[in-house]
């Protein structure tokens, strides 16, 4: 029996799942419980973020990209599809590391978009070791928080935006001849690393490879001109949706009342037709979710309504990744 089966199998009897830190009571009934979750809110390593970074916030940066999205359209992931060859496969996230998966695929689709759009002389190689982000963010910049708790996974967002930022990434390679294998994605590699933190000896490899800016955004419009510009962005939060039916006939899901504590990407967004929304991709594979799609949106991925988005950045650990100093303006003909 594979683990989506036992899961499955562990509703059915009603049982009570520890997933990502979080008590999670399966109900497949309703079939709006997460099947993994991760995301911790911490106001402590919020205010922490928000002292550290002389802009933390995207309104202080943002004056040049400002409502541009605003009756737009942008569709970051096809920048990813374009480069990489083929169509996004969305992550299938084996403990509650989302926080590490959302940043992962944000830091492919921001390094897609600068080769596509802004014809940026580098080229794509791999994509980014979410383990690397997930155990730097706990221990290299969490050390506090998750060096001493031995028991539970989970992360909050802004230490992954700060360890994206001040220590960078490393791609699904192998690393020192063979001696670290990122090659494919290992749960059981992420929850050992995230309580030991990254070794030592990959640091310096990290830190040739940093994300530019990262940025606390507070609103779907902040959220929508981002996207516009080029710039994923990163969602956490406690909202949770809707799957028992799947997307309805415009791709959408509705929101739940029931919380999910997690973190999903933020990949696309369309103000142009009369539902704005944004797309956003989930690290739960493939086949979590059913239903219509539109504008050629990955599988895994659903469209949300601007107002729902908008909830989620109010909780205060949404982030925006750019490739810069600050988000400067992009060149709108291109969309």
């Amino acid at each position: 029996m594979d683990r989506r089966d036992f899961l499955k199998s562990a509703t059915l009897f009603g049982a009570g799942l520890v997933l990502g830190g979080k008590h999670v009571l399966a109900d497949m009934a309703i079939n709006e419980e997460p099947i993994y979750a991760g995301w911790e809110q911490n106001p402590r390593l919020r205010a922490a973020f928000i002292r550290s970074n002389k802009y933390p916030f995207l309104n202080q940066l943002d004056q040049e990209i400002r409502g541009t999205g605003k009756g737009k359209q942008a569709l970051l992931w096809k920048c990813f599809e374009e480069v990489t060859g083929g169509p996004l496969i969305p992550h299938f996230q084996e403990i509650g590391d989302c926080v590490g998966q959302s940043y992962g695929l944000g830091v492919d689709i921001l390094t897609a978009v600068q080769i596509s759009l802004r014809k940026s002389p580098q080229r794509w190689v791999a994509k980014a070791a979410t383990e690397i982000i997930y155990a730097g963010g706990r221990i290299e910049i969490g050390t506090q928080q998750y060096g001493r708790r031995w028991g539970g996974d989970g992360l909050t967002g802004v230490c992954a935006a700060e360890f994206v930022k001040k220590y960078g990434v490393l791609l699904r390679q192998k690393y020192l001849d063979g001696k670290y294998n990122f090659t494919r994605y290992s749960g059981e590699l992420a929850q050992k690393l995230g309580r030991l933190g990254v070794p030592d000896e990959l640091e310096p490899l990290c830190k040739l490879h940093p994300v530019g800016w990262t940025a606390l955004v507070q609103s779907w419009e902040e959220a929508r001109d981002c996207l516009y510009n080029g710039y994923p962005v990163v969602l956490c939060s406690s909202q949770g949706f809707r799957t028992r039916f799947g997307r309805d006939k415009d791709g959408f899901l509705s929101p739940s009342r029931y919380p999910w504590y997690h973190s999903m990407l933020l990949a696309g967004m369309d103000d142009e037709s009369t539902r704005p929304g944004g797309l956003i991709i989930n690290s739960w594979g493939s086949d979590w979710v059913s239903g219509p799609k539109r504008l050629g949106q990955p599988e895994g991925s659903f469209w949300a309504d601007a107002a729902v988005i908008n909830r989620m950045c109010q909780q205060g650990d949404t982030i925006a990744l750019s490739c810069y100093a600050g988000y400067p303006r992009q060149d709108y003909s291109l969309w």
